[in-house]
């Protein structure tokens, strides 16, 4: 049975500075770019918002836009839909690759070329966020581009944040200016009506408030916390019992949040599934650090890491639809072991699955 989970909405109220670890030196390097906030920098959010309480386990960020029904959650466009020479919108499908290679060599061999299913139509992915109910339309096997009316169109045609860059100054130890240390960052700032949203399932018995107000990022920016209703993840698109919605045992593995897996790339693969293929975007890196009040301690537990991106998707083959049910849903009583919305290729009590990386949704493909 699924637990009882929490919905907290952090609405920035200035603009957002968050790093991706990486080093930055004002004078040796010119431009410090802010990067969007993942799971890292909205668990210590979270945490604040309880007054460093641990309200069990995390999933997210989902971005999501306030409208007159509630809050609408955005996931970015999946990375095997592209737009096409002519203009339109396809979602690519596994073929054999038509040469031999080497890459039936490791762990991840005997993998098949992804293609327009239009011949001769080469395309560019598809880049933005797509609503909660297009993205449950894709996962369903839909083409929600050929679906959606013109009001509702089915990705963002206008990006949620925008940059806003700024100057600084470097300053010494005694916080004098240093002669020439001119940097630059790039803040974002998210357009009005948008906010980061996180799921939290606390213990049982769990009573806390959140406060109304936390740090978020760097350079003491704050956002406005509250509880928000009526939110879920995109719904798989068939029930539990039966396992009639995967034919020929085929799901494809949509990544919600970044991963971080011990294979790099490469989720762990369940007994008796196939990886078929898989489309992925470029590596993010990823800063994360153990909580403490000790300031050392907190430093030296600092680690960069590198993250496949969310939007990536694979294309997993069982050996029946039964199975893959089981894996996407769990048992007849959808109450064991289903993926689906959930921290995926790490160990429970991992602190990157239960602070939200590698939260994944379950779909079919053809």
């Amino acid at each position: 049975m699924r637990r009882h989970s929490v919905w907290l909405a952090f609405t920035p109220q200035d603009t957002l500075l968050v790093r991706d670890g990486r080093s930055f030196d004002a004078g040796t390097d010119t431009q410090a770019r802010a990067v969007w906030p993942g799971p890292s920098t909205l668990g210590g959010a979270v945490k604040a918002a309880f007054d460093g309480a641990e309200p069990g386990v995390l999933r997210g960020p989902v971005l999501a836009h306030r409208s007159s029904d509630g809050w609408v959650p955005y996931f970015p466009v999946p990375a095997d839909v592209v737009t096409t020479a002519t203009g339109g919108v396809t979602r690519l499908a596994p073929r054999a690759l038509p040469v031999e290679t080497d890459l039936d060599d490791g762990p991840a061999g005997g993998l098949e070329w992804l293609t327009a299913d239009t011949a001769g139509e080469a395309g560019k992915r598809a880049t933005g966020w797509m609503s909660a109910p297009a993205l449950t339309s894709y996962l369903a096997g839909g083409r929600p581009w050929e679906e959606s009316p013109e009001a509702t169109p089915w990705r963002l045609e206008e990006d949620p944040a925008v940059s806003e860059p700024r100057v600084g100054l470097a300053r010494t130890p005694d916080r004098t200016a240093r002669t020439g240390f001119l940097y630059r960052t790039a803040h974002l700032r998210l357009r009005e009506g948008w906010a980061f949203l996180m799921e939290c399932l606390p213990p049982e018995g769990w009573d806390r408030e959140p406060r109304p107000v936390v740090a978020l990022g760097g350079y003491g920016r704050r956002a406005r916390v509250e509880r928000v209703e009526g939110v879920e993840w995109p719904r798989s698109p068939v029930s539990p019992a039966g396992g009639k919605g995967f034919p020929a045992g085929r799901v494809a593995l949509y990544l919600a949040t970044p991963a971080v897996w011990p294979s790099g790339w490469l989720p762990g693969l369940p007994p008796g599934a196939r990886l078929v293929a898989a489309a992925t975007g470029e590596p993010e890196p990823v800063a994360t650090a153990s909580p403490s009040a000790d300031r050392r301690a907190w430093r030296e537990s600092r680690r960069l890491l590198w993250a496949v991106p969310a939007g990536s998707v694979y294309l997993l083959e069982f050996a029946d639809a039964g199975a893959a049910s089981r894996f996407a849903l769990g048992g007849d009583d959808g109450e064991n072991g289903g993926v689906h919305g959930t921290a995926y290729g790490r160990e429970p009590e991992d602190r990157l699955r239960t602070t939200g990386f590698g939260v994944v949704l379950t779909g079919v493909w053809r």
